[in-house]
């Protein structure tokens, strides 16, 4: 385990000091002072051991250290300074190796290879050197998938669960996990962007599988359903969707409509929605079977995609310049408190403070124009296409359809005759 990183345990060192402490150790080689200790602070604690338990070292490329004396004190205290500073300078160049980079847009010669790429190389074996990145159109289809369908306000769970199903592997050869999946699709990579610490910071020297419109959309609305997640307490692991329309089903038996639940019907022709128990503040009584609501809300899906037009750029109601608008004007502010940080003419928690309350405003600003941009891809779907695809859907990429064009889909009481579906009963609120 390398003596370098402070951040790792060195387990079998840590044994080796408590040997020491015990007893047991009665002298130590090592194959260079460094492989020993590289952090002055760990040389001084075991010269305190060293001392009080009489224990000798012994290293094989270098003399024996003899932490008895002064002098052998001090020579160990200078090959500590000496290997902390090869450490740090190793470092500094790793950092500004990785700095030019990052500035250039090029690849890290580290890592796994990205999905949705190939990856080229140079060389044989563990040091060979990474050269391009070219696109596996076979895993990019499938990013280009995953990243309409969250765009369409599909939920991440509902594409993990998906994905694992067809047993698409992630580049690992791994099943799809939850957080895989978000930080693919929220990554500027496949946007052909180069990040640093989660920050775009220009243009990569790999080609995009989506497009710079998407990404800035896409991480927008996972940045947003991360909030809701944690306002909601919502578990990841939830139970996949079965029935599109759930959540949108409501008893019109209250004034503010109460969600009907899905139950098994009772006389055999397939699971109902069925209003709550009176207990639970609906009327208990009122069904309606989702095959035939389900078939219902198809028909009337299609026939509203193809009335309503799809949304223009120079909509009068489209919030979004207004909201890019703000955006620029708090981006400009946060660059100005920067800049009076620096200063020092005010406190700096009180700028540190105003910066993040106009990051958090930025954040929510691009939510909503990502929101609003949900919307605008459904209506712009080829209804033709859909129809041909829409058997093959899984029912939450269905329920994301729906509930971006439909509020609340209200069921009224039973007509006569009450062995077949009525249609009747049935009043969509549109958005």
């Amino acid at each position: 385990m390398s003596a370098t990183n402070r951040r790792k345990k060195r387990e079998g060192y840590a044994r080796l000091l408590a040997d020491i402490e015990s007893g047991h150790v009665d002298a130590i080689l090592a194959w260079h002072p460094d492989r020993l200790y590289r952090q002055p602070r760990e040389l001084e604690d075991l010269i305190d051991l060293i001392e009080a338990h009489q224990v000798e070292i012994e290293t094989y490329t270098a003399r024996g250290l003899d932490l008895s004396t002064p002098t052998g004190r001090a020579n160990a205290r200078m090959l500590g300074v000496m290997a902390k500073y090869e450490v740090e300078h190793k470092q500094e160049r790793i950092r500004r190796k990785v700095q030019e980079l990052v500035e250039a847009g090029k690849i890290h010669n580290s890592g796994h290879r990205p999905f949705g790429f190939e990856r080229i190389y140079e060389g044989e074996g563990p040091r060979r050197k990474i050269i391009e990145d070219r696109i596996d159109e076979t895993e990019a289809k499938h990013v280009r998938d995953w990243a309409q369908r969250a765009l369409e306000g599909e939920s991440l769970y509902s594409l993990v669960v998906d994905a694992n199903t067809k047993g698409v592997r992630t580049s690992t050869g791994g099943a799809w996990p939850y957080q895989g999946m978000k930080a693919l699709l929220a990554s500027g990579r496949i946007a052909g962007l180069k990040e640093d610490k989660r920050q775009v910071v220009g243009k990569a020297v790999w080609p995009a599988i989506i497009s710079e419109e998407q990404h800035k959309d896409l991480r927008a609305l996972l940045s947003d359903r991360a909030e809701q997640a944690k306002e909601n307490g919502a578990q990841r692991n939830a139970t996949a969707i079965k029935y599109p329309l759930s959540g949108l089903v409501r008893c019109t038996c209250a004034e503010d409509h109460i969600r009907m639940r899905t139950s098994p019907s009772s006389n055999r022709r397939g699971p109902v929605y069925r209003c709550p128990p009176k207990g639970d503040g609906g009327c208990g009584g009122r069904t309606i079977r989702i095959d035939g609501l389900e078939r219902l809300m198809e028909k009337l899906l299609f026939a509203r995609l193809e009335e309503v037009e799809p949304l223009d750029e120079a909509d009068p109601d489209d919030p979004r310049p207004a909201l890019e608008a703000k955006g620029a004007k708090w981006e400009r502010r946060v660059g100005e408190l920067k800049e009076e940080l620096l200063d020092g003419d005010r406190p700096a928690r009180e700028i540190r403070d105003a910066v993040d309350t106009l990051n958090s405003r930025i954040s929510r600003a691009q939510r909503e124009a990502a929101q609003y941009g949900v919307r605008g891809r459904v209506l712009d779907i080829d209804v033709e296409q859909l129809r041909k695809e829409w058997e093959d859907y899984p029912a939450a990429r269905k329920q994301s359809l729906y509930r971006s064009v439909i509020e609340k889909v209200l069921v009224h009481p039973a007509m006569p005759p009450r062995n077949v579906f009525n249609r009747a009963r049935v009043e969509v609120r549109w958005r």
